[in-house]
């Protein structure tokens, strides 16, 4: 994960040389309570949570414990440390099973991450971690923390989104589970809140979380180091995305800290919660540096001059606050010049996606392997492409509009092989026949056959819509995974000059909590009328956020309007009408707006479907 077995042994020779800086940021590891031989667990527990806390002091410093033990173990040879790690592993595989609170993914995604780093560095020890125990490890990883990460944090600030990235990349490499490790890679590129990469870090180097405050911001860009450090250890190089977007946040936020000027531009966040007009006043550096210095500087060559004099003036790196970072970076990143030798010398592009528009298929991206040698992107029909080296994108200008195509992508090198460990990706060129766009506003959608991806900018609606068949519903789900707190979003229906819309929007002005309502316009230009109307309650929400999909139905039920929605696509919730529907031809669809001004969303809708009445 985040270490090597040749950064180990980089950190054991320079300890017994006591070269510096090393020896140094050892011996701040060394002497923390969290790395000391007697170290007491106070007890693992059924339930951890934060927001109202439940164990969480107890949590967090089991989990410091754990890793910064298993380090020690690594470091100086002494086995009783990695007693001290797999006794904390195994009280919580075998006792925890919820993860609690309004802030139940930072739970998660910080403590749980030492954990699995902690997992990870015993399971590769001498300390002879029984095979079960690991594997029973694993599955509370699987069974307790996923669920709470699996869909990131889109509604929150950043931190959010990028605590529960590097934690799921942690869990995917830990249990060798690609489709997880793909998903990470692919929200880290593409996500839609505020934690991916070009949401967090903009292109001036500000960072979503500048105006708010620099010690979340510098942990927002800790944990996107993390995930590339990781990633770097499985061959790839995510730290290069967008032409190293991830160096250019912190050269900003350590030139800033430092006493200079920054140009800091005005901005509203993906959820519409979070406005700045001002950069945030300077305050103390963390101790996240080091790591993106050495690979930066060290590893890459590159210039890095606000980093080099931050890792400086922090140097010799402690630990971070609480659970939030690793810290002790002196020690675990110090490295000579030139490359290291700890990376994969034979991974595939990973994390790839797919996207269309109007034309066809526009952008199918990849994370490539360092080095940036030619990759090869390969349709499942046969056709494929070899990419020169360095680039990670294509667009398939031979795809023919409304076919579904399945992509894989490999090492372009001649005598390479495709993986087989990757699944393929599918979409469908511009739009399945007898889609089109309906509400011709700022927006695309794209779909892979069976989950649909819209993005909507700003006010207006943004629809995609094809003729519904007599006497049937259009039946759609909406995911939890989306970040605009103002979303509007559920499915359309027009019959002659009449447009219906069953929408999940805000409840009310304040944005706490949401709301189903049934709108309908009667002729052309005249004002929307709510028909119908729930508040969301449990279990479609829970600290005022959508907890789980939200299924929609929208149709003719004896030639008048009919609306419901479900928490499973089984039990049903009708919202009145009594209007009726003429015989013309009816269309129907799906509808989003981002409802936040000059800023675009996105959500996913699956199971798209056109259903007998509900009548039956």
């Amino acid at each position: 994960m985040l270490h090597s077995a040749a950064d180990l042994d980089r950190m054991r020779n320079d300890i017994r040389t006591h070269a510096q800086p090393v020896y140094a940021g050892f011996v701040v590891l060394r002497d923390d309570p969290h790395s000391s031989l007697g170290y007491v667990s106070a007890g693992a527990s059924e339930e951890v949570g934060r927001n109202p806390n439940v164990r969480t002091k107890e949590f967090d410093s089991d989990a410091n414990a754990a890793y910064q033990c298993a380090l020690m173990g690594h470091i100086t040879g002494n086995a009783e440390y990695f007693r001290i790690t797999a006794s904390i592993l195994d009280a919580w595989a075998a006792k925890l099973r919820r993860i609690s609170g309004a802030d139940a993914i930072l739970c998660a995604g910080l403590g749980g991450f030492k954990l699995a780093n902690a997992a990870e560095l015993l399971r590769w020890s001498h300390a002879q971690w029984p095979q079960e125990r690991a594997e029973a490890f694993g599955n509370m990883l699987r069974d307790v923390f996923v669920p709470v990460l699996r869909t990131f944090a889109p509604f929150a600030n950043g931190n959010w989104d990028t605590a529960a990235m590097k934690t799921l990349m942690a869990i995917a490499i830990y249990r060798d589970d690609r489709e997880l490790f793909d998903r990470v890679l692919v929200y880290y590129a593409h996500g839609c809140g505020d934690g991916r990469l070009e949401n967090y870090i903009y292109a001036n180097g500000q960072c979503q979380e500048s105006g708010r405050d620099q010690q979340h911001t510098q942990l927002g860009i800790a944990h996107l180091g993390d995930c590339c450090e990781m990633a770097w250890h499985q061959g790839l190089d995510l730290y290069g995305l967008a032409q190293n977007r991830l160096l250019l946040g912190f050269e900003y936020t350590a030139r800033y800290i430092l006493g200079e000027d920054v140009r800091f531009v005005p901005d509203v966040d993906k959820t519409g919660q979070y406005r700045h007009a001002v950069i945030s006043p300077r305050s103390p550096l963390r101790p996240v540096y080091e790591q993106i210095y050495n690979h930066y500087v060290k590893r890459r060559g590159l210039d890095a001059p606000w980093v080099a004099k931050a890792a400086a003036t922090v140097r010799p790196e402690g630990p971070g606050f609480q659970a939030d970072h690793t810290g002790f970076g002196t020690l675990l990143y110090s490295r000579p010049a030139g490359a290291d030798g700890s990376a994969s010398a034979d991974a595939q592009p990973a994390g790839l996606y797919a996207d269309s528009d109007a034309t066809g298929i526009v952008e199918l991206d990849w994370v490539p392997p360092i080095g940036g040698g030619p990759s090869r992107i390969v349709r499942m029909d046969g056709h494929g492409a070899t990419v020169n080296a360095g680039v990670a994108s294509f667009a398939d200008h031979a795809a023919k509009s409304g076919r579904k195509y399945a992509y894989r992508v490999a090492d372009g090198r001649a005598g390479s092989r495709l993986s087989r460990t990757d699944a393929p990706v599918s979409i469908v060129a511009a739009l399945p026949a007898g889609w089109s766009v309906g509400d011709a506003h700022t927006g695309r959608a794209s779909t892979d056959g069976e989950q649909w991806r819209l993005t909507a900018q700003g006010k207006p609606f943004f629809s995609v819509e094809t003729q519904a068949p007599a006497e049937h519903s259009v039946v759609a789900r909406l995911s939890r995974q989306f970040a605009s707190q103002w979303l509007r979003a559920g499915l359309v229906l027009r019959a002659g000059g009449m447009v219906a819309r069953v929408l999940v929007e805000p409840a009310g002005d304040d944005k706490r909590g949401w709301a189903i309502r049934l709108y309908v316009e009667a002729s052309p230009n005249a004002p929307p009328a709510v028909l119908g109307e729930r508040i969301l309650e449990t279990p479609f929400v829970s600290y005022n956020r959508v907890d789980i999909p939200v299924w929609f139905r929208i149709g003719s039920e004896q030639h008048r309007l009919a609306a419901a929605y479900s928490p499973d696509g089984t039990h049903w919730i009708k919202l009145d009408s009594s209007v009726a529907l003429a015989d013309s031809p009816v269309r129907g669809g799906l509808i989003v707006s981002s409802g936040i001004e000059d800023v675009s969303t996105q959500v996913i809708m699956d199971r798209v479907a056109f259903s007998p009445s509900l009548a039956g």
